[in-house]
């Protein structure tokens, strides 16, 4: 498996994330209590930028209507506010910090 330098670690403080290009895809590169994530940028529901959503508990939330998304998996946790289906999940990329 290839990776593809994206940010220095320094750049995505704990608690935030970076929108990147990579590969044709926008990605988020997230920065839970400095352990780093990727995941697809755009919720699948109303495509929401998820670089924009909160971050925490391993955890980020779509800013246009709540759903929750696992860092780790892209696995859709919560549905948006107001529903009871799920969106879809979004996909993960695995990370390295050099």
């Amino acid at each position: 498996m290839s990776f593809i330098r994206v940010a220095s670690a320094g750049e995505i403080p704990p608690g935030s994330a970076r929108r990147v290009a990579m590969a044709g895809r926008t990605v988020a590169i997230f920065n839970c209590g400095g352990v780093f994530y990727a995941l697809d940028d755009r919720c699948p529901h109303e495509g929401g930028f998820l670089s924009l959503g909160g971050v925490e508990d391993g955890r980020v939330d779509c800013p246009v209507h709540g759903a929750v998304f696992d860092l780790r998996t892209g696995r859709a946790l919560e549905p948006p506010a107001g529903e009871t289906a799920l969106p879809a999940d979004v996909r993960a990329y695995r990370t390295r910090v050099l």
